[in-house]
């Protein structure tokens, strides 16, 4: 069986030979600042099996695996099949390119591959030399504002940081969180993460360099070289000092090409993370290509299920979630009180990146569905009436298992609508889909507790927040 091992500095150091971006997939992800940046709260797991390697680590809320690499990925393959059976996991792999989504859906295993990807952790790569010279019209924007900075500053000083700048680094650093004193949850932890990254730079041979403005460090950027692709894990820049932004990026593709002269002909500056001003300025620096990163989940249920399936149940009507349900999405993930006893808060949502805007949520819902993750359902009063309330089968297993969970608007409560959705959703998803069918409540709730057992579950656990349950019937 697979042995995994947590994450620590010094597994990462005894891996970090099997973490190569190739030029058919040159993804950041696989690469030792992205994990050094992004490890925290995805429980991230490193296995070594017969000189082949993958991670295990949470997207979203299961597990993935990276494909493996090394001397027998086929073999792992086999491994990893076996291992989430004993383990009651569901097999998904992330990051994959679209070539290897089409591998694994030709792959004699699996009785299905789902996979989509998310444009918001989609790779940016542009030109290392188109970089280093800012040369044509294309990039008179650039020119300008590097000549601004130059005018208002002087001659730009790209250098290496040294560990004596550590003082001047801090008062930067200080000052660049006073600039963004407003931002979101994933932009601090994003922060918190680089300045971890920075004190482990020299530990992992990371180029690292800044643009100083007479004695002041006005911005800096983390960077390595994987292959021939210059990875740039971050970059920050005061706003007090205009242009200092491309001033440092070209700064440091030009010290880069003295350092490793002929090293490098792409970079690779990762995501944007959904933020419409950061996507707005990465597409105005002419990426010559985006490194699109699929979730993909193999033997999922998700792939029996029609689009158009509809079930009809006493009261209500459960179709797909279709385009006019947006506003109605919209409304049901934003409601806090409502979804209370959900467990969900949009306010604390780590993955809501950009703006919270009216088709954020249709959006992620179709996403979950594409990669096989979950089954969405729209409850309505008719088949065309307007949605009233959500329902969901989720959390697959390699051993069938699947939880189910149901949240009906406010206005539509106290009808019964909930109690008959769910019922509906456990006999399709046993009679139908061959599933053994769980569900769980806050132990407060009441009604959701009275939903469930009106339903045919038994309990069959608790812990300190929830109660656990079957479904009998299975």
């Amino acid at each position: 069986m697979l042995l995994f091992e947590p994450y620590s500095i010094e597994k990462l150091h005894a891996y970090r030979c099997f973490l190569k971006c190739g030029k058919n997939f040159p993804a950041s992800d696989l690469s030792v600042g992205s994990l050094i940046l992004w490890n925290a709260g995805t429980d991230m797991q490193f296995c070594l099996w017969n000189d082949t390697f993958t991670i295990r680590q949470n997207v979203g809320d299961q597990p993935a695996f990276t494909y493996p690499v090394g001397k027998d990925p086929d073999g792992m393959i086999d491994e990893l099949l076996q291992y989430v059976q004993e383990e009651n996991l569901p097999l998904r792999f992330y990051p994959v390119s679209e070539q290897r989504l089409l591998e694994l859906r030709e792959d004699s295993r699996f009785d299905n591959a789902m996979g989509s990807y998310d444009r918001r952790w989609s790779d940016y790569l542009y030109s290392f030399e188109e970089t280093k010279t800012f040369a044509g019209k294309k990039y008179s924007g650039q020119r300008n504002h590097i000549n601004k900075f130059r005018k208002l500053y002087g001659e730009p000083k790209i250098r290496l940081l040294k560990p004596e700048d550590q003082p001047k680094l801090d008062v930067m650093l200080t000052r660049y969180e006073a600039e963004h004193a407003d931002a979101n949850l994933l932009e601090r932890m994003e922060l918190e993460s680089a300045k971890n990254l920075l004190a482990l730079s020299e530990c992992f041979q990371m180029i690292t360099a800044c643009l100083e403005v007479g004695d002041a460090i006005a911005a800096f950027s983390i960077a390595e070289i994987v292959g021939d692709m210059l990875v740039i894990h971050v970059e920050k820049a005061l706003l007090e000092y205009e242009g200092a932004y491309p001033t440092m990026y070209n700064g440091l593709v030009r010290l880069v090409d003295e350092l490793f002269p002929g090293k490098c002909t792409t970079i690779n500056r990762e995501d944007d993370s959904g933020d419409p001003g950061l996507r707005t300025s990465k597409q105005q620096y002419h990426p010559i290509d985006m490194v699109h990163k699929y979730l993909v989940h193999v033997n999922t249920p998700a792939a029996c299920v029609p689009q158009d399936l509809v079930l009809q149940a006493g009261p209500v009507v459960l179709t797909r979630i279709r385009p006019e349900d947006i506003l109605a999405c919209f409304a049901l993930n934003t409601d806090v009180e409502n979804n209370r006893y959900w467990g969900y808060d949009y306010r604390e949502d780590v993955s809501l990146t950009g703006p919270v805007c009216e088709g954020l949520f249709y959006h992620s819902i179709l996403h979950d569905n594409a990669c096989g993750d979950s089954i969405n359902f729209a409850i309505r009063e008719t088949p065309d009436g307007d949605m009233i309330g959500e329902g969901i089968l989720w959390q697959f297993t390699s051993c069938g298992d699947v939880e189910i969970g149901c949240r009906i608007q406010p206005e539509y409560h106290g009808r019964g609508y909930g109690t008959v959705a769910f019922g509906a959703m456990a006999r399709y998803a046993s009679e139908k889909l061959g599933l053994h069918c769980k569900a769980r409540c806050y132990q407060v709730n009441s009604a959701s507790y009275k939903m469930i057992t009106d339903n045919g579950f038994v309990k069959a656990g608790q812990d300190d927040e929830f109660y656990y349950f079957e479904y009998k019937e299975n």
